[in-house]
């Protein structure tokens, strides 16, 4: 009986229980709110839980943590070489540190015919387009940074600009250098570096020097050394990297700063704003039989990632001046005498563009700037034999005062006498001394500025004439100022002289001299004096011959008075 009551309880049970759960179901669980949407640049780590608020905190009220920021990495798999060319230049970078390694020019060529290389030799230190931030451990980072190129090549059209861009990202360190290559030829340099998303101060190098000067260049007279150069407020300022100061030479807001060789130069321009530059020099061991010696390197500041514009090339007067930024001061044509050595630049080239030989156009463009000049010289010639006319009475009067001090009373005697002698011989001492001294101011300045023209003329590096290779060289034989210093002696022989005659032996010595001179000048200098002085010979004869008439009835004229 017992047993029936407990199971029929239990029965009893088990159909209330089921009842209940089918009558009655318990509340499905509330959905968890939506995560929020990842930060860029992070990451989400598997696994990770959410940390339990503070006991006596509302839920509602704790900050959920902050994701922790995960790093880009940019950095190549491998060292590449990336290329750039255009019609006029061709540009190799190494993708480690983004760094130059060639920049060569189509239009010049050196010794070997070969493209002439802008790029100095590779060795240790820095190299062009290096980055500098004043901390060491990042400097040597970058250098040593694989960057990611946007393109392994780029050609340039003639017409359109063209950008290239390295990237490099590590831990906290970012970097990009960006160069746009535009049509006037400049190219526009943008560099950025940050740590920890902050930008760090940065400065961009060229150097050490530019070009690949050969040993034959360095030993022509008037070869100008690898130097700091500068335009300033005051003008152009030059620094031989060997008298460089040891913490370099600082060169706050200027117009352009770089690096120039006698016939190339690299300059950075920051257009509308001055540029902060310093020089500094780099010593350079010694190769084969040549001596160790220094060479410059330019750092200007790219902080901010200001656009930068970069010219390299030759120092051609002209082309720069087309780019403005008074980069063509960088040639130095002189101050004075520039307005006369521009022209005679462009009319050496107009010449040349006619004739086809560099060496004939100077020839040519001697011939005739002395053509020019024949009427001056021509009434110098006849002021000369005037003069030597009356020279040994111009002695006489000079030997009896000879003994007398300047401020002597009687000096006063003596021009008396001298003015005496001039109207015995129809002749006025004011009017003499200027005719004898204006054709020679006259003439001079064109002398000179020519003479410079062939000293900073581009164009001649390379031109053959005849025998010479390079009128920009020394000439292999030495024949031009041979030629030169006997033609100067022909000059001196036939000139009239009112020196006596231990005076002109002293004056014989000159022709000498001035050869021994121009032995190591470069060969156009001494073709430009030779043609000049064969000139002066032909036109003194002629001169002297159109003369001997009036001399001859001058000379009949005192004899029968």
């Amino acid at each position: 009986m017992e047993e029936r009551r407990l199971l029929l309880a239990v029965a009893l049970s088990l159909l209330v229980l089921t009842a209940y759960s089918m009558l009655v179901s318990p509340p499905a669980p509330a959905p968890a709110p939506p995560s929020p949407p990842a930060a860029p640049g992070t990451t989400a780590v598997p696994g990770a839980t959410e940390a339990p608020a503070p006991a006596g905190t509302p839920a509602e009220a704790s900050p959920a943590p902050a994701a922790s920021p995960v790093a880009r990495v940019v950095v190549d798999p491998r060292e590449r070489r990336v290329e750039v060319a255009a019609p006029e230049f061709t540009v190799a970078f190494t993708n480690r540190g983004a760094r130059l390694v060639s920049w060569t020019l189509a239009r010049y060529r050196d010794a070997r015919g070969a493209p002439e290389e802008m790029v100095p030799a590779a060795g240790a230190g820095v190299r062009p387009f290096d980055v500098e931030t004043g901390i060491a451990e990042i400097d040597a980072q970058l250098r040593d940074a694989l960057f990611v190129p946007s393109a392994e090549t780029l050609t340039l059209p003639a017409d359109a600009p063209r950008s290239l861009r390295f990237d490099f990202a590590s831990g906290e360190l970012l970097a990009h250098k960006t160069f746009t290559f535009q049509a006037s030829g400049l190219v526009e340099l943008s560099v950025v570096v940050k740590r920890a998303g902050r930008e760090l101060p940065s400065r961009v190098l060229w150097g050490p020097g530019i070009g690949h000067p050969s040993a034959e260049e360095r030993e022509v007279q008037g070869y100008q050394e690898p130097a700091g150069v500068a335009l300033t407020a005051s003008g152009v300022e030059r620094h031989v990297a060997s008298k460089l100061p040891a913490a370099g030479q600082s060169l706050p807001g200027v117009r352009w700063a770089g690096v120039e060789s006698h016939y190339f130069a690299a300059l950075f321009v920051a257009p509308g704003a001055p540029l902060a530059a310093v020089l500094r020099s780099q010593g350079v061991p010694a190769v084969g039989d040549e001596k160790p010696h220094s060479l410059p390197i330019v750092a200007v500041d790219a902080t901010g990632g200001a656009p930068l514009q970069l010219f390299v090339g030759a120092k051609d007067y002209q082309s720069m001046a087309r780019l403005g930024h008074g980069l063509e001061r960088v040639v130095p044509v002189g101050d004075w005498i520039g307005p006369i050595v521009v022209p005679l630049m462009g009319l050496l080239r107009f010449v040349q563009q006619r004739v086809g030989n560099w060496g004939w156009s100077i020839v040519v463009l001697t011939v005739l700037i002395n053509l020019a000049m024949a009427p001056f010289r021509h009434y110098s010639i006849v002021n000369g034999i005037k003069m030597a006319r009356l020279g040994p009475e111009m002695r006489q009067i000079q030997d009896r005062y000879r003994k007398v001090p300047l401020m002597d009373p009687r000096r006063q005697q003596m021009q008396e006498e001298v003015g005496a002698l001039y109207a015995r011989h129809g002749m006025s001492m004011g009017s003499q001394m200027m005719v004898g001294c204006l054709p020679l101011l006259l003439t001079m300045p064109f002398l000179f500025a020519f003479y410079r023209v062939l000293t900073v003329s581009v164009d001649l590096r390379g031109a053959s004439y005849l025998w010479i290779p390079d009128l920009a060289q020394k000439d292999p034989l030495f024949l031009t100022p041979v030629l030169m210093g006997v033609s100067m002696f022909v000059m001196q022989k036939m000139t009239p002289s009112t020196l006596d005659p231990a005076q002109q032996r002293i004056m014989m010595l000159m022709p000498l001299m001035l050869a021994g001179m121009f032995l190591w000048a470069p060969a156009g200098l001494n073709l430009y004096w030779l043609t000049s002085n064969l000139w002066s010979i032909v036109q003194q004869a002629v001169s002297l011959r159109l003369l001997q008439p009036h001399t001859a009835h001058e000379r009949r004229d005192k004899k029968g008075r």
